[in-house]
């Protein structure tokens, strides 16, 4: 089973940060374009969220989790789990932060959206800060193992 794992904890966490970075393409696309489109933006953006950025980072947390007991324990193991998590936890957050947009865009409170849009994309940087920590740390333990 350990075999298996590494490769899949890897694709996991490759479809999570490939869906980081459309995310950012996208927001960046439409963002600023009319209501109309950041509504639209809003909802697309909540899909993505349920339908594959959720279940990635679940996935990763799960495998990795699975993985944890039979690696060497070091530093940099360590902090690979830090960056893992910095970007787990800032990832749930900013899910919260993507659903309340999502309903803020609807009823039409332009300004709440505004607020929370800005947050979203502040926190999505920690997201994306961590995963390629972790992606990183991963490559050095690999290098050394």
């Amino acid at each position: 089973m350990k075999s298996i794992l590494l490769p899949l904890h890897l694709v996991f966490a490759g479809l999570w940060l490939g869906c980081v970075l459309t995310e950012a393409l996208f927001e960046r696309a439409l963002l600023g374009t009319g209501r109309d489109k950041e509504l639209i933006l809003a909802k697309l953006h909540k899909k993505v969220d349920i339908f594959i950025e959720i279940p990635a980072f679940l996935l990763v947390l799960i495998t990795g989790g699975f993985m944890l007991h039979s690696a060497p324990h070091s530093m940099a193991l360590l902090a690979k789990i830090g960056f893992g998590g910095l970007a787990l936890v800032a990832n749930v957050y900013c899910v919260c932060l993507v659903f309340k947009r999502v309903r803020y865009a609807s009823d039409g409170h332009w300004k709440a959206f505004e607020i929370a849009d800005h947050l979203q994309h502040k926190i999505g940087a920690l997201v994306l800060i961590g995963i390629l920590g972790a992606f990183g740390l991963g490559l050095y333990l690999y290098a050394l193992s």
